[in-house]
């Protein structure tokens, strides 16, 4: 088994994470009352208007938030330009520990990350210098098994059940002694599909005995039974699980790169140990804290994200045309009937951007996110006239 010592990578001591979150209570009161100036400015609480180009390619191939962000995290962001000469630290602290409360955890179970990208990178090095297998499920989102098989881990990659949705007792039984860790992106990309709250609860209590368990929950708040499906309390009881999640989807904010990771300290120290990981841009993180206190810019969003949805079932079900069942993120995952990468050229030519070629597992389905009703609308057209001919 390989060893991370035996690797030439930089990392803060536990003594010294401990001294940075003490920077980050002294941070914490200067960039949080910022925020909260620069938040308390802005009355209203509706997403930003998004400018209409009827014109414009409608680009729903990237599952990002197109109703815009917070106003209030716009306003203290506007707020914060003529802070960016400075290093994001106290920042950065300041974040973590508003995360730890509102998460129920400690400041150094916290790990700030650009996007959930970093850390599900990392997770794969993790993995790799255990020695042992990756087991996922087919048809999932890469970040992690690509990167494991990029770098020679082994990556068992269990079928998809019937319905598209993860087999659960395939994968808690492809768990063996050679496994060194386990990802489960909840709900999943590119299918949507969601795991029971109950099911993954008793999945990651008896894996989690065995190795670490990575849960990828970037778009659990978009689903129907947030917050339930939160496996945050397997952090809490000190198990061996990872929770990520990011700022790029629910919140908008794709262009700043905000994530952050839950998990036991020790783990966090390891993680920081691949050298995947880097600092947060200020901007990012004063705009995330104040999108944070934006409680009813979260409510619509999720209100939005569910109508959006609803309109490309009804799409999907006007065309004729299967999809993975109960959808609950952003998107859905539609049989188009022909090779993805031919649907998605015939799309763009049409002025409607989907995901192409992808995923190898169904060469005739695709991903479809939702847009601005106006995009839908033109995303619905288009396939229309593509598809009526199949």
């Amino acid at each position: 088994m390989k060893n991370l010592s035996d690797i030439n990578l930089i990392s803060p001591s536990r003594r010294n994470l401990m001294k940075l979150a003490s920077v980050g209570a002294l941070g914490a009161a200067t960039g949080l009352a910022a925020c909260s100036e620069a938040a308390s400015a802005v009355t209203s609480t509706p997403a930003a208007t998004v400018a209409i180009d009827p014109n414009a390619i409608a680009i729903m191939s990237s599952n990002e938030n197109p109703f815009g962000p917070s106003p209030k995290a716009m306003e203290a962001m506007r707020a914060g330009v003529g802070n960016i000469y400075r290093y994001a630290r106290p920042q950065t602290m300041a974040f973590a520990e508003m995360i730890a409360k509102r998460e129920g955890v400690a400041p150094e179970q916290v790990l700030v990350t650009n996007g959930s990208g970093p850390i599900l990178a990392a997770f794969a090095d993790y993995v790799h210098v255990q020695g042992g297998d990756l087991v996922t499920s087919a048809l999932t989102y890469e970040g992690v098994p690509r990167v494991a098989q990029n770098i020679g881990t082994n990556v068992i990659q269990v079928p998809l059940a019937s319905d598209l949705g993860f087999d659960m007792d395939a994968i808690a039984a492809a768990i063996g002694p050679n496994t060194s860790g386990v990802y489960i992106c909840n709900p999943n990309n590119p299918t949507g599909k969601v795991v029971a709250p109950a099911v993954l609860k008793a999945f990651v209590e008896e894996a989690s005995a065995k190795v670490p368990v990575f849960i990828d929950e970037a778009y659990l708040d978009m689903s129907d039974d947030y917050p339930a499906g939160m496996m945050t309390e397997f952090v809490k009881a000190g198990k061996p699980v990872i929770v990520a999640r990011t700022f790029s989807k629910i919140y908008a904010m794709a262009g700043q790169r905000l994530g952050y990771g839950l998990m036991q300290p020790e783990m966090a120290m390891t993680i920081r140990k691949t050298g995947r990981l880097s600092d947060v841009n200020y901007l990012g993180l004063v705009g995330g804290m104040a999108a944070l206190d934006d409680t009813a810019y979260y409510e619509e969003m999720r209100v939005k994200t569910a109508r959006g949805r609803a309109k490309l079932i009804a799409m999907a079900k006007d065309l004729g045309r299967p999809i993975a069942s109960d959808p609950q993120g952003s998107f859905i995952y539609m049989d188009v009937g022909m090779p993805n990468g031919e649907f998605a050229a015939k799309m763009l030519d049409k002025g409607v951007k989907v995901v192409g070629a992808r995923w190898s597992e169904k060469p005739e389905w695709t991903r479809i996110c939702i847009g601005l009703d106006h995009e839908i609308e033109k995303c619905h057209a288009a396939a229309k006239a593509i598809l009526t001919s199949i």
